[in-house]
């Protein structure tokens, strides 16, 4: 765990849709600890932000079919969520030096088109930088679950 604590690390955060970027975005992390890759706090921050996003989504579900409800009566078609044969998944990468530690995917396709094609993270971006941020930056992390040894 040794780190050079006026080290910054230029590191990624980006979140798409298949290969359609949705949101990037760059954030330095001074005194960066090389080991939290390795941390069960990693997992835990990255589904704690795709539980946010898929919070966000799901509002945004309700909102466009409470909106739209008369239209999905009379053509329920427009609640079709598989206008394309081929998956459609929406991926968190988080990178340092164009490597990806860590990777999370789900399926898009539980969200009408409409909701999935217009996603607007960034009034969570902010809290979501923070939390990367002060991960990558401290020692005090777990590195076991279960008795199983992640580093």
């Amino acid at each position: 765990m040794s780190k050079e604590k006026n080290e910054i690390m230029k590191m990624e955060f980006l979140l798409t849709l298949n290969d359609n970027i949705i949101v990037q975005r760059y954030f330095n992390v001074k005194g960066y600890n090389p080991d939290a890759k390795y941390s069960y706090e990693l997992y835990q921050t990255v589904s704690d932000i795709e539980t946010t996003i898929h919070n966000y989504l799901k509002m945004n579900t309700v909102t466009y079919m409470l909106d739209n409800q008369f239209q999905i009566m009379v053509d329920p078609a427009i609640m079709e969520t598989s206008m394309t044969d081929d998956p459609e998944n929406f991926n968190i990468y988080i990178k340092l030096n164009d490597n990806v530690i860590m990777h999370r995917s789900w399926d898009g396709k539980i969200y009408p088109p409409k909701v999935r094609y217009t996603v607007d993270v960034r009034p969570h971006l902010k809290g979501i930088l923070k939390s990367l941020t002060n991960l990558f930056s401290t020692d005090k992390l777990s590195y076991e679950i279960c008795e199983y040894t992640l580093v």
